[in-house]
């Protein structure tokens, strides 16, 4: 004999009838945060929109004064380049509800986004949910919680999964938007603007190494990647800082975010 299927809560039906009746209204913004507390608790909640490599633009943020100019501005001026959903976007993974570590790099803590952003923004754990508008335009919400409360658990984003539907479904209706002419000459990709990071004076096998360590992987991780030895991306690191003229990640970062900024 087949399971009955759980019967959604009192909320949740209560929140999800609200989401029809104001869509496309000022208030939905509010109405559709209550709906995604039904499915776990979080304290803040920003959607922003991913158009190729252009600066992501913020549809909706719930934050004060200050961190918004961290987590919201702060972040389009170059951060955003390494965070692990923009780069899940990236590289097209499935629309749905991830925890951060679900496709962080292990070495997360000890990444350049991390030492650089992350921590600044005093939070604990976040949740993206990764909705695809078109090929090269996503919708990312992001559910964190602050600091010194506990991390999301699984069951969070598998509850986030179970009605990803009506998520996705309402957030395109209230802020898809048309492709405009500029966004289609904004998607080149981003390795593909890297191309000319450093000028010409890095090898091939430099450029990869150093993409890798931009995007948060250490030596054992990349090594893994490309199917080298650990001691032979140290070897290709060292070099490709030498002929940059870097001496650690914080200052290739910072050449790497210039350098992203100045293609646009």
């Amino acid at each position: 004999m087949a399971q009955l299927p759980e019967v959604p809560s009192a909320d949740w039906i209560s929140a999800s009838a609200q989401i029809i009746q104001q869509l496309g209204r000022d208030d939905f913004p509010e109405v559709f945060r209550a709906l995604l507390q039904t499915c776990c608790q979080f304290e803040s909640m920003i959607l922003s929109r991913f158009s190729g490599t252009s600066a992501p633009i913020c549809l909706y943020q719930d934050l004060d004064e200050m961190q918004a100019a961290i987590s919201v501005e702060f972040y389009a001026s170059g951060p955003y380049l390494l965070d692990p959903l923009y780069q899940a976007c990236r590289n097209n993974a499935e629309p749905g509800a991830y925890r951060l570590l679900d496709l962080a790099p292990e070495t997360f803590f000890r990444s350049e986004y991390y030492k650089t952003f992350y921590r600044k923004i005093s939070i604990s754990d976040e949740i993206g949910i990764l909705i695809k508008e078109d090929q090269n335009r996503w919708i990312v919400i992001s559910l964190a919680r602050f600091a010194r409360q506990p991390k999301f658990k699984p069951e969070d984003a598998q509850r986030l999964n179970a009605v990803f539907t009506l998520i996705s479904s309402a957030a395109l209706r209230h802020w898809g938007e048309a492709v405009t002419s500029q966004e289609k000459e904004n998607t080149a990709d981003w390795q593909q603007r890297m191309q000319t990071f450093g000028n010409g004076r890095l090898s091939p096998r430099e450029m990869e190494v150093v993409l890798l360590v931009l995007q948060g992987h250490s030596s054992p991780t990349a090594a893994a990647y490309l199917g080298i030895t650990v001691g032979t991306v140290k070897v290709h690191r060292h070099h490709a800082y030498a002929k940059l003229g870097v001496a650690s990640q914080a200052e290739l970062f910072a050449m790497a975010t210039r350098h992203l900024s100045s293609s646009q």
